[in-house]
């Protein structure tokens, strides 16, 4: 299984990847959702595998684990960090599954994805990527995203660019 390097290593490589999608493919904002909720997979799963060297398989197995209020967990989350981690899980599964991001809400209608998502989820991501630095001072580069929806926001690690 990963190492905590190897998984935060991916979580660069796919915060690049968010970079380049948001750069080169115009109003991609479900796959922009997506890309955040999986660079937060992968700080999550660094973050378990530096405590307990378990390796989770399930979204179930890995909320439970993070969850602040499981009294025996060793991986548990503060509370806000947490949240921002099931909030950016509930972003993609919006994304992906064109439901509600808040389940289990049922919907007749799809439920598409804009760039206030892409903000949200890049509001969840920054709360992670802060506990990552905080916690284990892994150092991460600051992103330029075309996303207006984050120019009048003061994150540590996305600035609103037109470029």
């Amino acid at each position: 299984m990963a190492t905590f390097q190897e998984h935060i290593n991916q979580a660069k490589k796919n915060l690049e990847f968010l970079v380049q999608i948001n750069k080169n493919v115009k109003d991609s904002w479900d796959w922009q959702v997506t890309v955040c909720f999986y660079v937060g997979v992968h700080l999550v799963n660094a973050h378990i595998a530096h405590k307990t060297n378990q390796h989770y398989r399930s979204h179930e197995q890995v909320n439970k684990a993070l969850n602040p209020y499981e009294p025996l967990s060793l991986t548990k989350l503060p509370e806000q960090d947490y949240k921002a981690y099931i909030k950016l899980q509930g972003l993609s599964r919006r994304s992906r599954y064109l439901c509600h991001d808040e389940a289990p809400i049922q919907n007749a209608q799809a439920l598409f994805t804009y760039d206030r998502h892409v903000a949200k989820a890049l509001r969840c991501l920054n709360t992670l990527l802060e506990f990552m630095q905080r916690e284990y001072d892994v150092q991460f580069n600051t992103y330029n995203l075309n996303c207006i929806e984050i120019s009048n926001k003061n994150y540590t690690y996305f600035k609103h660019s037109t470029a």
